[in-house]
């Protein structure tokens, strides 16, 4: 059953990255992202948020500050404005 699309994703990679193991500022930052309540999808390059705009926004800060304090140098974001339907995945809402 399609169901609405999140209102915005944003996409982030956090930097540097080991091969290998994962760093203690990206699982920071992978931590705040799991802890946002958001949906969310972890891949061995980034990771994305999807929700409603003020939620994702709210999770995006919370993601930059944690990996930061863990000694991230960058993050990498990508934020995109969601506008049509999609059948379910990472990129919907949760309920």
């Amino acid at each position: 059953m399609p169901v609405s699309r999140a209102e915005l994703v944003a996409e982030f990679t956090i930097h540097p990255i080991a091969e290998g193991s994962v760093e203690p500022h990206v699982e920071a930052g992978v931590s705040a992202a799991r802890d946002s309540g958001l949906a969310i999808e972890v891949g061995p390059l980034g990771t994305a948020l999807a929700g409603p705009r003020p939620e994702v926004l709210q999770g995006l800060i919370d993601v930059l500050n944690a990996a930061i304090e863990a000694g991230a140098e960058a993050v990498h974001v990508k934020v995109e404005v969601q506008t049509r339907m999609n059948e379910g995945g990472p990129r919907s809402a949760p309920d």
